[in-house]
């Protein structure tokens, strides 16, 4: 958490798979301190300190509505999953919110199972990985896992620094499954009809090159509370690939 002496209210980021809160601590996040009393960094189930729990993802929900009577959430990727996610259930909650190249739901069941069976499988190669606790970068069979994970064309050219690596370490590979089986694309339901009736202020953000959000974003311009706007020069994680254009575009929508 950062507290500020702002006079606003909360904000909450939430991050994407394979990351923890530490990975929403950056500098043009931080740069929105002025206009918030606190900024919460918080892990998502199954990452970081917060574990899996049974009823997820509604016992996460239920925890971060905690934190004050209303709330702006920030989430990238999985983590702008569950901010939609937490506003189609808990209305009235989350009073504006920026979603960066996140899922609105599969509407296909044929697809949805489809998405289940391949999440399946995923987990399933997660649970088989040595990791002990504390072992950190030695835990060679969870490292690999993450960079190939983070080498999908999803990500363009981004390249994961050494410290970005050992903060995806902090994870366990059996709590990542757990979430992956809990509130994984599979799991989650289609929010766009509880969307459509939303007065939450949302900017939904995505990057040029990614393709297969771009389909994501015209599904999020039918929201009529839900502003669009496409980060050049960018891929999925317009965070790392356009921090600067990323924090304009949040701080015109905020003020």
């Amino acid at each position: 958490m950062v507290q500020t002496r702002a006079p606003g209210g909360d904000l909450v980021c939430l991050h994407g798979f394979t990351q923890n809160r530490f990975a929403m601590v950056k500098d043009f996040v931080v740069t929105l301190a002025p206009l918030y009393r606190r900024i919460w960094f918080v892990d998502c189930p199954g990452h970081g300190a917060t574990s899996i729990e049974p009823n997820e993802p509604n016992h996460f929900f239920d925890a971060l509505g905690t934190i004050a009577p209303h709330f702006d959430l920030f989430g990238y990727s999985m983590g702008g999953r569950l901010a939609l996610w937490m506003l189609a259930t808990h209305p009235g909650v989350i009073e504006r919110a920026v979603i960066v190249s996140a899922h609105l739901g599969i509407t296909s069941t044929e697809a949805r199972l489809a998405r289940q069976s391949s999440d399946e499988l995923l987990a399933q190669r997660l649970e088989s990985l040595p990791y002990t606790a504390g072992l950190g970068s030695q835990n060679l069979a969870f490292r690999t896992f993450l960079k190939e994970w983070n080498q999908a064309p999803l990500f363009g050219d981004r390249a994961l620094t050494e410290s970005d690596i050992r903060l995806r370490l902090m994870n366990r590979p059996s709590q990542l499954a757990g979430a992956l089986r809990s509130y994984g694309t599979g799991q989650q339901p289609d929010l766009t009809p509880s969307l459509g009736d939303t007065t939450t202020q949302l900017l939904y953000l995505f990057g040029a090159s990614d393709t297969v959000y771009r389909a994501m974003a015209d599904r999020a311009r039918q929201l009529s509370t839900c502003e669009v706007q496409m980060i050049d020069q960018a891929a999925h994680d317009v965070l790392h690939d356009q921090p600067g254009v990323v924090a304009e575009v949040m701080v015109h929508f905020l003020l």
